[in-house]
């Protein structure tokens, strides 16, 4: 397959471009995009099942924001928040209020990513509580702030030669659907057996937990794991904080993921979706949180920023809209059936989980056993058939298209993965394919 200008970009790349900001899978040069299809810069189209990382949630360029971006650049790009206010900011973030689970007085913070708004949440949490130590659980993905990846315990590469990660930041077990509880104390016995031994429960600040683990391969919270941690946090006087970076906004079907689980959060993490295609990140919590801190204790010269809340509002609305949630709905059973169907197919493919339209399809050996290079020789043949998955945690297919992704080309994407998992089980994908792989 020829990708002369893609492979000439990309050359050019490795010369300015810093090595560590790429988790390259293929040769991919994106060009242009709209909806759910991506078109590179030798002209070939490619459905999206990947969504920019979970940040398009509404596809790219929906109409309905590309007319608030044109509106808003018409009259403001920017004009930085922590000197002024503008409207944007302020009606989405009454919009978001609007959706918090169990609502009541609730404000937000915006940042500029996921990342700086899990700085966020620990600054307020601290704050509010008096207290220092941090919980978060192995196999997390915070982000890359300085903060955010000493809070992350996915991989040892987020880390390594950086020195000290941010201090009282604790990792304990993450216990998924299917996982039987620690030996003793329930779900949650780890830190509860932590706090009388080791860990002072009075020094703890907050619990921060994706109610699915995205990074670790779309796995979702086992529902009395959840529960568990939520009574030990009310017990002790701990914030329990739901890290909605990657599975907010609609992800998993309701607007936040915590939602399925029957507990109302003392503060919610937002980013990706966000800003509508735009960088942006909020934390949202409880009025008497938020106003713990005075200015300059979490302010960006650009976060809030009128263009991207702009477009958030526009794709909010967007997704909110009742057209808009019958388009998820049937995408969500559809998507469902079609990785049932893949996993009777086709021996590599051992099993899907997740919930909505975040899901996991695991590429596994003979032996049942987590297959990575099968895993990446499929990626790149669906790339080639013109599909863009990625993987996670080595060996999981990562499914997560645009919510309202037209249903032709979600039954076609799914399609070519199917015929990618033949073509490794007949051993018709070569071995070199492997060296445009730098991903987990």
């Amino acid at each position: 397959m020829e990708h002369s200008k893609c492979m000439k970009w990309v050359e050019r790349d490795k010369k300015v471009i810093a090595p560590c900001q790429h988790l390259s899978y293929f040769p991919l040069v994106v060009e242009r995009a709209e909806g759910d299809i991506i078109t590179d810069a030798d002209g070939r189209s490619y459905i999206d099942f990947l969504s920019a990382a979970s940040s398009l949630n509404t596809g790219s360029r929906p109409g309905p924001v590309v007319r608030a971006v044109r509106e808003q650049l018409d009259r403001c790009i920017q004009y930085s928040a922590a000197y002024s206010y503008n409207t944007p900011m302020i009606e989405y973030a009454e919009r978001l209020a609007s959706v918090y689970p169990g609502g009541g007085d609730i404000k937000v913070c915006f940042g500029n990513c996921g990342s700086d708004c899990n700085d966020a949440a620990v600054k307020f949490a601290r704050a509010f509580t008096g207290r220092s130590r941090i919980i978060t659980f192995v196999n997390s993905y915070h982000g890359a702030t300085y903060g955010s990846a000493g809070m992350s315990g996915c991989t040892v590469r987020m880390t390594r030669r950086m020195g000290p990660p941010a201090p009282e930041i604790y990792h304990f077990p993450f216990y998924g659907e299917g996982d039987e509880p620690p030996r003793r104390g329930g779900y949650a016995g780890d830190i509860a057996e932590a706090f009388e031994t080791w860990l002072p429960a009075d020094d703890t600040a907050a619990v921060i937990i994706e109610p699915m683990q995205g990074d670790s391969g779309e796995r979702m919270a086992h529902p009395q794991f959840i529960r568990d941690l939520f009574s030990l946090c009310r017990e002790h006087g701990i914030l329990f904080i739901s890290e909605e970076v990657q599975q907010g906004l609609w992800r998993t079907g309701t607007p936040f993921c915590i939602e399925h689980f029957g507990v109302i959060p003392d503060g919610i993490i937002i980013g990706k979706s966000a800003g509508g295609g735009f960088a942006l990140g909020a934390f949202m919590a409880r009025s008497e949180i938020m106003d713990c801190l005075p200015a300059p204790a979490h302010v960006f010269t650009l976060s809030g920023n009128h263009m991207a809340c702009a477009a958030g509002v526009a794709a909010f609305d967007m997704m909110k809209s009742s057209e808009f949630q019958s388009v998820l709905r049937r995408n969500i059973k559809t998507a469902h059936e079609c990785c049932a169907d893949l996993t009777k197919k086709h021996s590599c493919l051992g099993f899907f989980r997740g919930c909505g339209m975040s899901l996991g399809i695991g590429v596994t050996d003979r032996q049942g056993k987590p297959d990575v290079k099968g895993t990446a020789k499929i990626v790149y043949r669906c790339y080639e058939k013109g599909l863009i998955v990625i993987s996670l945690a080595g060996s999981i297919l990562r499914i997560q298209p645009p919510l309202n992704i037209s249903d032709e080309h979600l039954r076609e994407g799914f399609r070519i993965i199917g015929e990618a998992a033949d073509d490794y089980e007949n051993g018709r994908i070569p071995d070199d394919v492997l060296n445009f792989s730098h991903g987990w």
